[in-house]
């Protein structure tokens, strides 16, 4: 009964696909309603994400790159310097779960925000476009070369998000530079 739920909710968000399925027919107007959430998802990580943070995250993973390093090169020669070394690790190990936890919840709250928006138009292409399926030029695996409205909508925004992502930092650094 859950996989048929779009037969209940669908008409409710049909209204929202049904523009852009008129305007650009049903394989480009899913590709625009993708592009459109792609967007819409990235501009939202990039406002909610601490730069800050996922820098001061990199640069720990690489001070305990080097520090394995010289902890390897130290057990050799002395084992006290290794155990300094050692305990530096897990100040290091610790500082970064710390730092990773705040990413996580920044994680959650981009998905808190997105998630509604991406339901109401899967479950809209889903009801509005039901019976309609594209014919790829080419095979995957496990799926074929047929996709109905949704696992169309996925692809198109796998496919968008890559191309997307640059634009939306570049719209985000226009903002930032402005405000």
């Amino acid at each position: 009964m859950s996989f048929y739920l779009y037969q209940y909710i669908g008409p409710y968000f049909a209204p929202v696909v049904s523009p852009f399925v008129k305007a650009f027919g049903p394989a480009l107007g899913t590709l625009v309603i993708a592009a459109i959430v792609i967007f819409f998802i990235d501009v939202v990580y990039e406002i909610i994400m601490d730069k800050e943070l996922m820098e001061e995250l990199q640069e720990s993973g690489k001070r305990i790159k080097e520090l394995q390093k010289k902890l390897s090169a130290a057990k050799a020669v002395s084992p006290e310097k290794a155990k300094e070394i050692e305990e530096e690790i897990l100040k290091e190990h610790s500082k970064i779960m710390s730092k990773q936890a705040q990413v996580m919840k920044t994680q959650l709250l981009g998905m808190a925000i997105t998630f509604p928006p991406i339901i109401i138009l899967v479950y809209g292409v889903e009801y509005k476009l039901s019976h309609w399926t594209v014919k790829l030029p080419f095979s995957i695996p496990y799926v074929g070369n047929t996709l109905g409205p949704v696992g169309w909508y996925f692809l198109c925004a796998i496919t968008v998000s890559v191309t997307i992502k640059p634009l939306a930092e570049l719209l985000v650094a226009a903002l930032e530079k402005r405000g």
